[in-house]
């Protein structure tokens, strides 16, 4: 396979990359900076990268990418993913995540429009859902509740018309919730886990902030979300779009406990309105149905795998 990856040194980028690699992959990536930000991924992998420097809003420079790597095989992983960001700048929310998919398409359509495309989008496009809706399955209706969500439903309709129209072969994804090592403190159950290895390291009682903790989600690992992605490159239906998720959910509030189990530390919970979202999904819950069904992919890493590696993670960066 020749992979290009948009957002390569992201938190899913870098897993990805990794995961490629492993399966004999030639990779680019695509990232925004002079030199790769990296996290995860070791510099003798990095070092099997072609990193390539692009603002997808640079359409000229992106196609050159595109013609120069020949791939494949197209992961659009780049995207402004910030919940509270996209609330705060709108506009620059939706030209990153919208235009910038547009653009990648168009450079695809032209240079390499045999390539498998996946784009990867959210399960926030969802929106507020009813208990009766779940699980979740992708002929579900979507009612975004917020800017960045409503961008990634845009992007999602733009790569599937595309797709529909024989211009590129293109799959879309509804990702739900995932983490693991490398994620940013600004989601939910990587910032717990960095207040909670801090408390360990500084030893006894402990307090940690929190949003609003009753919300349940559906939680992967992003090991496992990186081998989805390859898998639906291979054998994704062309036009179709695709949950990835684990068919289970659980609360916020039972996240924080398992990490302060597996950490054995004793929290005190304070919470801050400042984290509380002004809307906000009570409960997400994927069917990942159709994955399994087109490419054999499950979840199968269990979440107190993850959620320990992510102790481990932020425990180190502490050392």
């Amino acid at each position: 396979m020749r992979a290009l990856v948009t957002g390569a040194d992201g938190f899913v980028g870098q897993w990805l990359v990794r995961a490629l690699l492993d399966e004999s992959a030639t990779v680019t990536g695509i990232i925004r900076g002079e030199t790769p930000t990296l996290t995860t991924l070791e510099p003798a992998t990095a070092a099997r990268v072609g990193w390539r420097r692009c603002d997808l809003a640079d359409a000229q420079t992106l196609r050159s990418l595109v013609r120069e790597s020949e791939p494949n095989a197209v992961f659009h992983l780049a995207a402004q993913s910030s919940v509270p960001e996209g609330q705060r700048d709108p506009l620059t929310t939706i030209e990153t995540n919208v235009l910038g998919t547009v653009r990648l398409l168009e450079s695809v359509h032209k240079d390499a429009r045999d390539a498998a495309v996946v784009v990867v989008g959210s399960s926030d496009a969802y929106g507020t859902v009813k208990e009766t809706e779940l699980p979740l399955s992708e002929d579900a209706p979507l009612r975004p509740n917020n800017a960045y969500a409503a961008s990634k439903a845009a992007a999602e309709i733009v790569a599937l018309q595309f797709a529909r129209s024989g211009f590129v072969r293109a799959v879309a994804t509804r990702s739900f919730n995932h983490t693991g090592p490398g994620q940013s403190p600004t989601f939910a159950v990587s910032s717990f886990a960095k207040q909670i290895a801090a408390a360990k390291h500084r030893g006894g009682s402990q307090e940690i902030v929190v949003g609003d903790l009753s919300p349940r989600r559906d939680i992967c690992d992003v090991r496992d979300v990186a081998a989805a992605y390859v898998g639906l490159a291979r054998s994704g239906k062309v036009g179709h779009v695709y949950n990835v998720c684990s068919g289970k959910d659980l609360s916020m509030r039972e996240v924080v406990d398992e990490l302060a189990r597996i950490a054995a530390v004793d929290v005190q919970i304070r919470r801050d309105p400042k984290l509380l979202r002004p809307v906000d999904t009570p409960r997400l819950r994927g069917d990942p149905a159709r994955i399994a069904a087109d490419t054999g992919w499950h979840a199968s890493i269990p979440l107190t795998t993850t959620l320990s590696d992510l102790l481990e993670f932020y425990t180190r960066e502490l050392a």
